[in-house]
């Protein structure tokens, strides 16, 4: 590369060089949104698939080649056929292409069916030190130094320090032995410094042997493997061994020389997961979220360069650079987590499905609560249907519904008198308790007690939240912090009124009740630093906990012997959502709540705390029967055309200018209007981080046919000059 030459000496050499290499990228630009790559120009070769700097818009900005073509032509011929001057390529970033084949195919792949950017789709794939917009290097060096040979004038003390080094020790171990020396030797050419990359260092554990699989198990097992399905789903009970079969399948695939994935949806579930994977396999990968920029780039490295087979990971793991994947296991497939929500807006295991097709490998889907589109699939005979019917200790918790609209009015309406004498006695038994409130801080409303104004964040529209310990109100969007006003803003009289509660004041009343247990919390708020949530759990696991409450993170996956009794509060609050999904997530999470209840030997109890005791959700729980849920939910989505019996795409658009919104959704009501999907009338959405929104909802039952219309008309829509932002989400998961 002509890294020294300005545009105009670079001319003058092309005129005396016929042929160069048209460079195609895709360039990584804020205010970009278009899907087309860039055409450069380079004197040299350049492999696809690296990063490079090239000028856009006047500014230095990376981008990845997509592809690099020798013409034989001479440079101010070129310009004159494509109509405008081609500038050069500045710089080459990488030695060696950043992603495969494979990954750029999924890429394209992703960008049309979620609708999205190419360069959007190749960013979400790559760790941050990788993604195109990091032009300067951030990976961690370390530095090293190298014996040369020589005639050197040592003293006795240097030849000693000398002679203990070896080739390529760290620099920091040398010169623990002696500063002063080593500067010297530096300095007579004795040795010298190098870098480079820092690379993971395997941690070593102790390796336990498989526990024999039962019956059931072992069936699971064996159709798995036997299956000609791409696809099994399992449905298998809260405490029916899921996790061991996970680890028999990753024996068998290992053998055979393939690749392991474990998907599990949230950081929380995370630990016992990879304790159990280290407790069975010598080297492990673990991806996920908690990891720092290095952390990720390394073991992103050690995929791509198959150090090892086996991965643990949450949701963006499915972009890692496998060679020759076997096997891929969504663990609790149903989790919204598994959905992205922002561009590009991608749900799981549509990547796995087509990261399975590319290598020929299985998928097994997992659940206690299987998701309606995964679960109606496998009864038609599109996935194998497996399941384990029953608990490892045959024996599931027992389930009460507590009606609150019953309650005497003297009882706590926060920690109902029939739970206060069931954790009594949990506590009195030396066993543990579970408490979900999916709702964190003190209190989740803040209202004026003379003209009821509700306290409301200014950037996200929203209400305010109550942090008692901070004594300060938060929104739980944009996490925007506000003092607490001593007069209303509207009204300008004092006297506030906290409403509600969340999983803080829930911590306060149950230490008050329980003086002595030892009660902690676990949600959004006490776990933001790094390695909290396997603290908290680790001393939940070590008894040192009583009483564990927390929001849904800890309502899945957690498997422990001595919590006898799981209490979940304000049960029915996801019911009262204007959402087509509400009493599904609703029904999954307190499953999955009630599931981490009796898991061991001991008989568990779970208590529901709700008003709505009558909905069919919750008597679904009551029942733990899945199949009843199922049957009258699909029914209700058969009647209004909702998912899976058709599909939804919503056209969200956002601007922090309402006047160029309106403009805009008039415009792109305009493009919709010509369409035969089924299309609803376009609403305004509550504002969200300065930001104003409002969206149209297609619906449509032919999934190919919807997204082809929604794509003419978003590349239309792009056209247009002055419009709002605007992204795409394919089947979603939520309805505001």
């Amino acid at each position: 590369m002509l890294k020294n030459c300005n545009i105009t000496e670079i001319i003058q050499i092309l005129r005396h060089n016929i042929g160069m290499y048209l460079i195609e990228v895709y360039v990584t630009n804020a205010s970009l949104n278009v899907n087309y790559p860039f055409t450069y120009y380079s004197l040299d070769e350049i492999s696809k698939y690296v990063r490079v700097k090239v000028s856009f818009h006047n500014k230095i900005t990376g981008a990845i080649v997509s592809n690099c073509t020798f013409v034989d032509i001479e440079y101010e011929d070129l310009c004159k056929e494509k109509g405008y001057k081609l500038l050069p390529i500045i710089e080459v970033i990488d030695n060696e292409p950043i992603i495969s084949e494979e990954l750029f195919d999924l890429a394209f792949w992703l960008s049309k069916t979620t609708i999205s950017p190419l360069i959007s789709c190749l960013n979400c794939m790559l760790p941050k030190v990788l993604k195109a917009k990091q032009i300067d290097s951030n990976v961690k060096m370390v530095k090293h130094f190298h014996k040369n040979e020589g005639d050197f004038k040592f003293t006795s003390k240097q030849k000693e320090i000398y002679d203990s080094l070896y080739e390529g020790i760290l620099c920091s171990d040398a010169r623990k032995l002696s500063t002063s020396i080593i500067s010297k030797l530096i300095n007579m050419g004795a040795i010298e410094e190098y870098s480079v990359e820092a690379e993971y260092t395997p941690e070593t554990s102790d390796i336990t042997c498989f526990k024999d699989l039962t019956n059931e198990q072992d069936s699971v097992f064996n159709n798995v493997i036997s299956t000609d399905k791409m696809v099994s789903l399992l449905f298998g009970v809260t405490g029916s061994g899921k996790t061991e079969v996970y680890l028999h399948l990753a024996r068998y695939y290992l053998k055979q020389g393939k690749e392991v994935l474990i998907l599990v949806p949230e950081i929380s579930l995370t630990p016992q997961m990879i304790s159990r994977v280290k407790e069975r396999f010598s080297d492990v990968i673990f991806y996920h979220s908690e990891l720092s920029d290095q952390e990720r780039y390394e073991q992103y490295k050690r995929v791509k360069e198959n150090d090892v087979k086996i991965v643990v990971g949450t949701r963006s793991s499915i972009f890692l650079p496998f060679n020759n994947l076997g096997l891929i296991i969504v663990d609790e497939e149903h989790d919204s987590s598994y959905k992205q929500d922002n561009i590009p807006m991608y749900h799981v295991k549509n990547v796995a499905f087509k990261r399975a097709i590319t290598f020929g490998a299985k998928v097994l889907l997992a659940s206690a609560t299987p998701s309606l589109d995964s679960y109606t699939h496998a009864l038609k005979g599109d996935y194998q249907l497996l399941t384990l019917k029953n608990r490892i200790n045959l024996k599931l918790p027992e389930v009460e519904l507590i009606d609150l609209s019953k309650q005497k009015r003297n009882d706590s309406y926060i920690v109902s008198n029939r739970l206060k004498d069931e954790l009594e006695i949990c506590l009195s038994n030396h066993k543990q308790a579970i408490i979900l409130l999916n709702r964190r801080g003190y209190s989740p409303i803040v209202k004026c007690g003379s003209c009821g104004t509700t306290l409301t964040c200014s950037d996200c529209d929203i209400p305010l939240s109550y942090h008692k310990d901070q004594n300060i109100l938060k929104c739980h969007q944009c996490s925007r912090v506000y003092k607490i006003p001593k007069y209303c803003p509207n009204c300008h009289e004092n006297g506030l009124v906290f409403y509600g509660f969340g999983t803080k004041r829930v911590e306060e009343e149950l230490q008050r009740i329980f003086p002595e247990a030892s009660i902690e919390r676990m949600d959004r708020d006490n776990v933001s630093k790094k390695g909290a949530h396997k603290q908290i759990l680790d001393r939940f696991g070590n008894h040192e906990i009583d009483i564990l409450i927390g929001t849904q993170m800890i309502a899945k996956g957690l498997d422990y012997p001595d919590v006898t009794l799981v209490g979940i509060l304000n049960a029915d609050a996801g019911l009262m959502h204007q959402d087509y999904n509400s009493a599904k997530l609703t029904f999954d999470l307190l499953m999955q709540a009630s599931g981490r209840s009796g898991r061991a030997n001991a008989e568990g109890k779970v208590l529901i705390q709700a008003f709505n005791v009558d909905h069919y959700a919750l008597k679904a729980v009551l029942k733990q029967d899945y199949e009843y849920f199922y049957n009258i939910e699909m029914n209700y989505r058969n009647k209004t055309s909702y998912p899976p019996y058709s599909h939804i795409v919503e056209i969200l658009l956002t601007d922090v200018y309402p006047d160029r919104l309106n403009s805009s959704l008039s415009k792109l009501v305009n493009l919709t209007s010509e369409l035969k999907s089924k299309q609803y009338k376009p609403c305004e959405l509550p504002k969200l981080k300065k930001n104003y929104r409002c969206r149209i909802l297609l619906i449509d039952k032919d999934l190919i046919s919807l997204l082809n219309d929604v794509t003419s008309v978003i590349n239309k829509y792009l056209q247009l000059k002055n419009v709002s932002s605007v992204k795409v989400d394919i089947d979603p998961l939520f309805l505001e």
